[in-house]
Formats: C-alpha cells, structure tokens, sequence
C-alpha cells in the first residue's frame, strides 16, 4: 500500500467514531486464510467504508455506481472498479516492479494469475519492447 493510499484509510478510521452504525456491524465472520493455512475472524466494526446513509457495509456495486457517474462526466466508456487493479498490475510491471513482487502485492497464489490474468501487453510497451531490443544489438 502507498504511504498516500495509508493516509487517507488512516483519516478514514478516525471518523468512524462518528458514523452511523447498524446492528449488522456487530457480527464476528471466520474465513480461512488460504496463505497462512488458519482461520481468521474479520470483525465486521472494524470496516472503513460504511454507508452514512445506513450504517451498513458499502457494497462492491456502490462503488462501480459512482465510478460509471464520473466516467460518464469525463465522457469515457464506462468501466468497473475491479479494471483498475488490473491497469495498477500493468503499470506496475511496465515500471519495472518485479512480477513475483507484483504477485505478493497483488495476493495472488500463483504468478501465472499475475501475469495471464492481470498484466495486459499494451502497444506502447510493445513498441518499448522493440526499441530495448533494437538498442542492444
């Protein structure tokens, strides 16, 4: 995580004193954490993002809502969130960050995810690609 992505779930967990909350917040969820191989608990009142309206978890769709509203202000084709991880995995290796680093970032089990899956050849890095190849010889 970015020290500016910290700083701004940082500034986000001190209003939490303040929000709305909804008995649903009060539940205890045990999962299995595939990399550690244990079982974990994800207290549901320690969430960032919490509708003010509500008091209840903000759902995954809230996000791809506002999302198309600002595409459709800039006049882009409209996209969901999940797009931009897949443009950060592709940034990220065009920079230079090494794919097993990406893979841990990204929390993939395996690289093969990271980089069939989520790192997208783009013609700019092709044409990059020919140029470091044409330099060199």
């Amino acid at each position: 995580m970015t020290s500016k992505a910290y700083d701004i779930l940082k500034a986000e967990e001190t209003r939490r004193h303040y929000r709305k909350e909804s008995d649903t917040l009060d539940q205890e969820l045990q999962y299995h954490d595939t990399r550690s191989g244990t079982t974990k608990v994800l207290k549901m009142r320690d969430l960032v993002f919490i509708s003010q309206r509500t008091g209840e978890p903000v759902k995954n769709s809230t996000y791809d809502t506002a999302l198309y509203k600002i595409c459709d202000r800039a006049g882009l084709k409209p996209f969901c969130m999940h797009a931009l991880r897949h443009t950060f995995a592709t940034r990220c290796i065009e920079r230079g960050v090494q794919p097993k680093v990406l893979q841990k970032i990204l929390g993939h089990a395996q690289l093969s995810t990271t980089m069939d899956l989520y790192v997208h050849v783009t013609d700019e890095s092709l044409a990059k690609g020919m140029e470091i190849f044409e330099s060199a010889g």
